[in-house]
């Protein structure tokens, strides 16, 4: 997936209050339980590489 597709999820979900959070731990999805499953392993399949650039790129 690219960077650019990975920008356009995170900005779809954020319409329905799911986030990408940067912690120690990693990046971690908050208000997860709004999305549907098949939506959520859609999530949890991007790399973590993939969603540090798409955050950084986001600011």
């Amino acid at each position: 997936m690219s960077i650019q597709n990975t920008i356009a999820l995170l900005e779809m979900y954020s319409h329905r209050n799911v986030a990408a959070v940067r912690t120690p731990s990693g990046i971690v999805f908050m208000g997860a339980r709004n999305l549907k499953p098949n939506e959520k392993k859609t999530l949890l399949a991007i790399p973590q590489s993939e969603l540090d650039a798409a955050i950084r790129w986001q600011k």
